[in-house]
């Protein structure tokens, strides 16, 4: 099995559990076993479905653009400027948000744990979350590092520009830029792990842990 090969299937991992997740979520009806587990804020839910879509497209853009071809090409190195300023671009959304939503939840008080999880279930989950918010805070930072060692410059959508507090040296660039790479896919990695576990609780033990994230109006009998 090539390189190649493994990405499809990493990228396959994500996508496929995610859209199972909000189609199947979003179509269903409540499938709590019991009780009412306290849910997430309006906020709050709107930072983790913002940031889950955003590392989607980056994702996708990533692989594309990984898969274009001989950038040598003036047309595919044209295609291949313009997705690398849009992937850039998505990943500052994703470092914005993921820095907002750690002040916000320290802020904040957060709702307790579900009462359907066990404790080791709880600690599992705690410490995923935490290797989340390590990958979405650490690969962003690595892309913009990369993109100051390598000369570039970064900005988002078009709208301003970050500084730029790195010089130029290829050999940091050479570093730096497969280090954000591997993690990236070692996010992706962990991203699927996370749905495939939302997946679990809604369809296996239909419990609370997906419901409590998604909107309100979702199928609520509630009111």
């Amino acid at each position: 099995m090539n390189f190649d090969t493994i990405k499809t299937l990493i990228v396959l991992a994500v996508v496929v559990p995610a859209a199972l997740v909000i189609v199947w979520a979003l179509a269903s009806s409540s499938w709590r076993k019991s009780g009412v587990d306290q849910p997430w804020s309006s906020l709050s839910k709107l930072f983790h479905w913002t940031i889950a879509g955003s590392v989607m497209v980056a994702t996708l853009i990533m692989y594309y653009m990984i898969n274009l071809g001989d950038t040598t090409v003036p047309e595919i190195r044209a295609e291949y400027s313009r997705l690398l300023k849009t992937h850039k671009s998505v990943g500052l959304i994703v470092l914005f948000l993921v820095a907002f939503r750690f002040a916000w939840n320290r802020w904040r008080a957060r709702p307790p744990v579900a009462d359907s999880l066990t404790k080791l279930q709880r600690r599992v989950s705690a410490t995923m979350h935490r290797v989340l918010y390590g990958f979405m805070l650490v690969v962003p930072l690595l892309g913009w590092t990369a993109s100051m060692t390598y000369g570039g410059k970064t900005s988002f959508f078009g709208l301003f520009e970050l500084p730029v507090w790195l010089p130029k040296n290829i050999e940091w660039a050479n570093v730096l830029q497969p280090a954000h790479v591997w993690l990236a896919w070692g996010m992706v990695v962990f991203v699927g792990v996370h749905f495939a576990a939302a997946l679990w609780h809604h369809l296996v033990r239909r419990d609370a842990t997906l419901e409590r994230m998604l909107p309100r109006w979702r199928g609520s009998n509630d009111t």
